[in-house]
């Protein structure tokens, strides 16, 4: 009798934890399509503050008849935008690249907006899934964005280490600082949120002095004994 408890209590228990899998399983696939949607909203936004902006801005100039230079230099920002845009809708050889490169490259978009500091340290025998590039990628380019289009910044720190233990960055700018009440979350912040919550990864924001903001993000790493 003994023993039939025990089975049935056992048995209880796993019917219990395979449903808080399966509900922890619907969860996470959810947060993906709130990803999804979030991204075309904000490749949307790209698109009409960035790229259709600088057109009109193109178009201004030609009525107006600004000089030749000037009017090189907005077709080439133009340009660097939609390619930028571009980049984050499909980053190059991410199966295939390492994320610090893949940073690299991320970064080297944003060199004619602002002035880049770059720090990486890489440890040896260092992975990294796809899902993680992935996800890691979009957190600082949705970083990116926040900074281009409300931070007012010229220029960005960015230090990343990479490590069997964790994989760590902070990013930091000197603009007008984080300001958002307690109780509204943009869509940034959320998409950031939803991102670092499907790696199982924590973040914080950190105002900085006497201006700026800084970011902190860390991934633990699976150690094997």
């Amino acid at each position: 009798m003994l023993l039939k408890l025990n089975h049935k209590k056992h048995l209880d228990n796993q019917q219990k934890i395979n449903q808080l899998n399966l509900k922890h399983k619907k969860k996470l696939q959810r947060s993906s399509i709130d990803i999804q949607e979030k991204e075309r909203q904000r490749i949307g936004s790209d698109l009409h503050d960035s790229v259709i902006n600088e057109l009109n801005l193109l178009f201004l100039q030609s009525q107006a008849g600004q000089s030749e230079e000037q009017f090189i230099d907005s077709i080439q920002k133009t340009i660097q935008l939609t390619r930028r845009i571009s980049h984050d809708l499909n980053p190059p050889l991410l199966d295939y690249a390492t994320l610090d490169n893949l940073i690299k490259d991320l970064f080297q978009q944003w060199n004619i907006f602002y002035t880049i500091q770059l720090h990486i340290d890489k440890r040896p025998s260092f992975e990294l899934t796809v899902e993680q590039k992935m996800h890691l990628l979009r957190i600082i380019q949705e970083l990116m964005s926040n900074i281009y289009k409300h931070a007012e910044a010229s220029q960005i720190q960015f230090q990343l280490r990479l490590s069997e233990k964790a994989i760590a960055f902070v990013m930091r700018d000197n603009g007008k600082g984080f300001q958002s009440p307690s109780n509204q979350i943009g869509l940034g912040l959320q998409n950031i949120q939803i991102r670092a919550t499907l790696v199982k990864a924590s973040f914080k924001y950190k105002k900085q002095i006497p201006t700026g903001t800084a970011f902190l993000f860390i991934l633990p790493q699976k150690t094997t004994a």
